[in-house]
């Protein structure tokens, strides 16, 4: 029996990011070569193309060509998502042709996404306009200054508005193309792609661009050394009087001092930090949530919950298992050389 097919399109032009479209793209053929491998033919299949203005070769901006299709024929292709990749170039290779394209599509495909700043082509073409939406960290102010009537969410990784995606910089893309999988095709298909990529299925759309640790890297002076200390002693008193004391401020200064170097308030920072510390605690262990709670720094569960809500719209519980191999999941076969760093 021949397999129905599910067609995933990318946009591409000169100069786009080569991870943009590889690193969605693997998650789509590896889901395929699951499909098909596990004789799941009932199910439709992912199949790719590749889009471009003129068709041909793309160079992209690292350097490696890719072979694609003329743009007109993206109608007949008959595609069910199109996925529009982002370049550190989008602003001198995105083109009116591309933004009438995707125009057109818009209403003609289910859904319609952006990997990085590939959402400045979708903004362009007035579909971002009173929806949310995110691109890479650095371009997020400029993104917010150019297209004032979209909510950019500058803290997650990738957004769904009603059938319209957009992620966050590089590898954000395969978050969100493993998030897609799974709700076409389940939790257990997401899981088993995820592991042949060796990527974790766990990042919620939610979950901040840049980890504490990162954001805290380009801090010097003694806030840098407090951050160190804050992310070695979550479990101790952070209220922001004591941490004013460790760095012989005044209560006022220490506010000031503080948000000039982190952008934000000593308490998020503290709760930020916190939460990272209980994901990797959720991730790797198999302490029960209440152990983790007052090994994160959390007063009980329900603080920690609050968190967990409040930052990445999942409860810890939700956290864990999205990180968890599926329960029934064979201990050999497709899951284990799902793992492999050998294709077979």
């Amino acid at each position: 029996m021949a397999a129905k097919r599910r067609r995933v399109g990318f946009l591409l032009y000169e100069s786009c990011d080569l991870l943009d479209l590889s690193g969605p793209a693997a998650v789509f053929h590896s889901a395929h070569w699951h499909l098909t491998s596990l004789g799941e033919l009932a199910q439709p299949t992912p199949e790719l193309s590749y889009f471009s203005p003129d068709g041909g070769l793309i160079v992209t901006g690292q350097g490696l060509p890719v072979g694609t299709r003329p743009m007109h024929e993206i109608a007949a292709a008959r595609l069910d998502t199109l996925i529009v990749v982002g370049s550190f170039y989008v602003h001198e290779s995105c083109d009116e042709r591309l933004v009438t394209c995707v125009r057109e599509m818009h209403g003609s495909v289910r859904r319609l996404a952006s990997v990085c700043t590939g959402a400045f082509v979708l903004a362009l073409a007035g579909l971002l306009d009173g929806r949310r939406a995110v691109t890479h960290w650095r371009d997020c102010a400029e993104f917010q200054r150019r297209f004032p009537a979209v909510d950019v969410d500058p803290d997650c990784i990738f957004i769904e508005d009603e059938g319209i995606w957009t992620s966050a910089g590089v590898s954000a893309g395969i978050d969100m193309a493993l998030a897609m999988l799974e709700q076409d095709y389940g939790h257990e298909l997401a899981w088993a792609v995820a592991a042949r990529l060796v990527v974790f299925l766990k990042r919620p759309g939610g979950q901040t661009q840049l980890s504490m640790e990162l954001r805290g890297q380009g801090i010097s002076g003694p806030i840098a050394q407090l951050l160190k200390w804050i992310a070695a002693n979550p479990h101790r008193d952070l209220r922001a009087e004591v941490l004013a004391d460790r760095v012989n401020m005044s209560l006022r200064n220490f506010y000031r001092a503080f948000e000039e170097a982190t952008g934000t308030s000593p308490a998020e920072w503290v709760e930020a930090t916190r939460l990272e510390i209980a994901k990797r605690l959720l991730e790797h262990t198999a302490e029960n949530a209440d152990q983790v709670a007052l090994k994160a720094g959390f007063v009980n569960y329900e603080r920690m919950r609050r968190a967990f809500s409040k930052r990445l719209g999942a409860s810890p519980l939700a956290y864990r298992n999205r990180a968890a191999k599926p329960s029934d999941a064979p201990a050999g076969d497709i899951y284990l050389r799902s793992v492999s760093l050998i294709s077979p």
